[in-house]
């Protein structure tokens, strides 16, 4: 197979396994001494995923997390100039008092060595430096991941890279992507563990959910928009803004009973400017018409707003399973042209509305928002409890487990 060719070198996930091994007692031996600095990799805080797992290493005595923030090799080469986001990413977690450090300073990377990681989370597998691959930091720590996204779509190219065959320990949200994995990874390894979804461990934390101070009028019907990337005919190929963009931003102006929260896709702006759907200043002024009717959210802290919201507008994949999770009705503007879902998607799709052009769309808008008419509702409250009806912390199961592999007693 040749996608597997390009994308896997064994070579260096021998190297990893290999280093892991050799490391292995040595952070066992330490942890019976002082706690284990656990480091978060962040490169895009729109993706943060380890809230709950950040705080319950926090509570542990056996661990000191740490976030480190960076930014993507596409910004580092100065190939996507609208995340500039270092900054943005330090003062999102620093107004959360955690414990934040910078991974890139000077336009460069740090070496990661030099905050004494023995456990290294990424937040994505996509654009790291090569001093941040697990082929380099296995030589010093364990490397672990849990998806920031749920997959519903199986990209080809997914598990065909290094990224997921290197890792210490892969977290991952459920029996259909774990056994994709596995009949993805020709060399069988032992490095896969199925958790749930972390992002979920936000909705069983209802402290911040009470908080409405994202919406502009909370007391109106609350709707999310939130407008996918992948319109270039490549990959996934599930967005549509190109034909709807300009005609829910019109709908929102129509409607005044609603209030708004404009939620775009971290690498939204980069690819709409790339693909020549808009210039620079159309972009702009785009932006400037959501900001009269709606707020702009880009943080990681989304779930909140998907638990406080009425009806979610997306052609995302993985908020189809996110926004599940809340039993609320979302319209699903369709590309014909997309990569086909998983078993779990495509039993997904079935409870939303799903709409092919933007008559349907205003009708199905029309029917839910105006005339109360939620006809999928059963239907969603019976999916959502038949796939997520284990309601555990996700960050429970993900710390049992690492202190099982290391050794961990006390």
């Amino acid at each position: 197979m040749k996608i597997f060719k390009k994308f896997i070198n064994n070579t260096d996930i021998k190297k990893c396994n290999k280093n892991y091994k050799k490391i292995l007692p040595q952070i066992a031996l330490r942890s019976k001494n002082k706690p284990l600095n656990v480091l978060f990799l962040v490169r895009e805080n729109s993706k943060w995923s380890y809230q709950s797992l950040y705080e319950l290493f926090l509570k542990d005595d056996n661990f000191n997390p740490i976030v480190a923030v960076s930014v993507l090799t596409l910004v580092h080469d100065g190939k996507d100039k609208t995340r500039s986001n270092l900054e943005e990413s330090y003062n999102f977690f620093k107004s959360k008092a955690m414990n934040v450090v910078y991974a890139y300073k000077n336009g460069e990377y740090v070496d990661l060595k030099e905050f004494n990681p023995d456990i290294i989370f990424y937040d994505e597998p996509w654009d790291l430096p090569e001093i941040h691959k697990p082929k380099y930091v296995s030589d010093f720590a364990l490397t672990c991941y849990s998806s920031y996204s749920y997959l519903l779509v199986p990209y080809k190219e997914e598990f065909f890279v290094d990224f997921y065959n290197s890792l210490f320990c892969y977290f991952s949200e459920d029996d259909n992507v774990y056994d994709w994995y596995y009949s993805c990874n020709r060399r069988k390894i032992n490095n896969c563990f199925k958790t749930g979804y972390i992002k979920f461990d936000e909705y069983l934390n209802n402290s911040s959910i009470k908080d409405y101070s994202e919406w502009k009028n909370p007391e109106k019907y609350k709707i999310i928009y939130a407008p996918h990337h992948s319109f270039e005919n490549k990959g996934i190929n599930i967005a549509t803004f190109r034909e709807n963009g300009k005609f829910i931003l019109e709908l929102a102006k129509k409607y005044p009973q609603t209030t708004w929260i404009f939620k775009p896709h971290p690498r939204f702006e980069h690819r709409i400017l790339r693909s020549g759907i808009m210039t620079r200043d159309e972009l702009n002024n785009y932006f400037d018409e959501w900001e009269k009717v709606a707020k702009i959210y880009q943080n990681g802290d989304y779930i909140r707003l998907f638990a406080q919201s009425d009806l979610m507008i997306t052609d995302s994949s993985s908020f189809l399973a996110e926004y599940l999770y809340t039993k609320k009705p979302l319209i699903r503007p369709v590309n014909k042209n997309q990569t086909p879902f998983n078993k779990t998607g495509n039993e997904i799709i079935k409870a939303y509305y799903n709409v092919f052009n933007n008559e349907e769309l205003e009708k199905t808008f029309s029917e839910i928002v105006i005339n109360k008419n939620d006809y999928k509702a059963q239907q969603r409250i019976e999916l959502s409890n038949k796939f997520f009806n284990d309601r555990d912390f996700v960050a429970k199961k993900i710390v049992e487990i690492l202190k099982r592999e290391i050794g961990i007693n006390k």
